[in-house]
This record gives structure tokens, sequence and C-alpha cells, in this order.
């Protein structure tokens, strides 16, 4: 009788011990989550929203975004829409869309949509594949070159592969809706918004000098500025 008392407390203790942990483990994932979001609330929010064939998307991203991304970790938070001034629409089940230059800007768009949902990417690769593409002179033909540049050589296959099936036409379709929540269709391309909400002297003066912008309104100014 007495051993079967032990055995049933050491349960209920071996239970309670269980379910401690596992509540110190969602609290630490609570903690650091919470401690992300509130990290990101402090940084400037960039969303760029242009086309893969656009020479002011590439001049851009290359000049103005690139170095702004790279010298400003930990200070911006970079949003990229690939679609411009496309349209879309669903005809007998399946998306047809209309790019400003055209289908290989289509392809452009798809490959590098197909790129910024692959999970297997780090975020960091994801821009650096983005700003390569664009500084090349067919950016819709290049994601092998980007991709030797990276490193990631080995994701060439799967990118392509949803850049030309279903898959990458409702990732496009998707940040074509993005895209009509701004404006249908964008009178600019790149349309910049700066923390979530569109300014049009804003919009001219990052296209022209990005840094500045956000030297200005940046909470927590690093000393490059």
């Amino acid at each position: 009788m007495r051993s079967i008392f032990n055995v049933f407390v050491n349960l209920i203790v071996k239970n309670k011990m269980k379910t401690l942990a596992v509540l110190c483990l969602v609290a630490l994932c609570y903690g650091v989550s919470a401690k992300s979001k509130k990290g990101d609330e402090q940084k400037v929010k960039i969303a760029v929203y242009y086309e893969s064939l656009c020479p002011d998307s590439k001049r851009f991203i290359t000049a103005q975004l690139a170095p702004v991304w790279r010298d400003f970790r930990g200070v911006v938070k970079v949003k990229l829409v690939p679609y411009g001034k496309s349209t879309h629409d669903k005809i007998n089940g399946k998306w047809q869309f209309n790019c400003h230059h055209g289908p290989d800007e289509c392809y452009g768009n798809k490959i590098q949509s197909c790129i910024l949902k692959d999970r297997s990417l780090q975020d960091t690769e994801k821009m650096e594949l983005i700003i390569c593409l664009m500084g090349q002179a067919n950016p819709d033909k290049s994601i092998d070159t980007c991709l030797t540049e990276v490193n990631k050589q080995s994701e060439s296959v799967k990118l392509k592969r949803c850049a030309s099936t279903e898959q990458g036409d409702n990732l496009l379709a998707s940040y074509g809706d993005k895209t009509d929540n701004v404006q249908r269709p964008l009178t600019f391309v790149p349309t910049i918004v700066i923390n979530e909400k569109f300014d049009q002297a804003v919009q001219d003066e990052a296209f022209t000098d990005l840094k500045k912008v956000i030297c200005r309104v940046a909470p927590n100014k690093p000393s490059i500025c």
C-alpha cells in the first residue's frame, strides 16, 4: 500500500515538473517574441513597391536601398513587393498577368517573389539576392549568377520551378493585392512607403536620398547619421 502511495506521489511530482517546464518554455518564447516585437517597433519601416525590369527600380534598390540596408542594420526593416504597375485577373481558374515591361518582367517578378517567400533562405541572403538581381542587365535571366554570389546554387531548380508554376502565379498575385492596397495602378515605380504611410514629399526625397530620410525619422539615430 505504501509503495503504491509513493508511486502516486512521484507521478504527481513528475507531472508538476513537466508542467512547470512547459510553462517556463512558453514564458521564455513569449518574452523573446515580445522583445522582438518591441525591437521592430523601434525600426524605420521601408516598403518598396517595384518592378524587376524597371530602370528606376533598379537604380533605387542598388544605389539607395542597398547601402542603407547594409549600413543601418538593426535600424531599418525592409519590405520588398515586386509587382509595380502590373495587373492580374483570374480567368478560367488561372492567374493572368499583364506586366509593365512585358512577359520577361512577369517572370522576373515571380523569381523575386519566390526568393522572398523561400523559407530555406535567410533574410540576409534574400536581400543580397534581390540587390544582385537588380544590378544585372537582365534580372529575369540572372538568377544563377546571383545564387553563385551568395553560395546558394542549390536553390536554382526550386526557384525556377516556383516561378514557372502555379506557386509563382499565386505569390505574384498576392504581391499584386498588396500593391493595389497602396494604389491601383501605381503612379510611379518604385513607390516608397516609410513607416506604413505614403507621403509624396517623402517619396520624392527617399528616391534620391534615402539615407537622409532614415536619419531624420529614426527614433534612435545611429552614429552614421
